[in-house]
């Protein structure tokens, strides 16, 4: 099974597409846990701009780490907190690429100690830029997005893809 969270109206084909308004397969409050899921039972989750909305995000990763299913895919995008759209759309949480970063480390006072995921990729987009400017720039943003972060040069968008580490 795979899991389009939060899609709106942005279903994708061969997903189970999951959400409380739109066009969803399946109609969930996602702000409601436990999902209505089995444990181990996703081999991926998807979500385009779900997870700044959430009302809690640290149950959302333990509640998506408790359906993926062991080296279950971890496939997100959410907007960068320095994206001119992120105050205007009133997110709730706020990302960088060491956001990201964080789900696979192992940190006392985060996600009860566990290391949840191994990072596959680390990308960062121009979703807003046009198409001519933004191709180039994400190049060289992606030659090494920590430190294009770090210095503070301009991101609209990043993904974060992750396999499921039970340790």
């Amino acid at each position: 099974m795979k899991l389009n969270l939060g899609c709106g109206e942005k279903r994708k084909e061969g997903y189970v597409n999951v959400d409380m308004y739109g066009s969803p397969d399946i109609t969930v409050d996602l702000s409601l846990f436990p999902w209505p899921f089995e444990s181990d039972s996703a081999d991926t989750v998807f979500s385009e701009h779900f997870l700044e909305h959430v009302l809690d995000y640290d149950k959302t990763i333990l509640e998506i780490h408790r359906v993926l299913k062991p080296n279950g895919i971890l496939h997100f995008k959410v907007p960068h907190f320095r994206n001119p759209m992120t105050p205007w759309h009133l997110h709730k949480w706020q990302f960088s690429t060491y956001t990201c970063e964080r789900l696979c480390h192992r940190v006392p006072y985060l996600w009860e100690g566990r290391q949840l995921f191994e990072k596959q990729k680390i990308r960062i987009h121009f979703a807003y830029t046009r198409r001519s400017v933004a191709r180039p720039l994400e190049v060289l943003a992606n030659l090494s997005p920590y430190f294009w972060d770090w210095i503070g040069l301009p991101i609209d968008e990043i993904e974060f893809i992750g396999l499921k580490v039970d340790a």
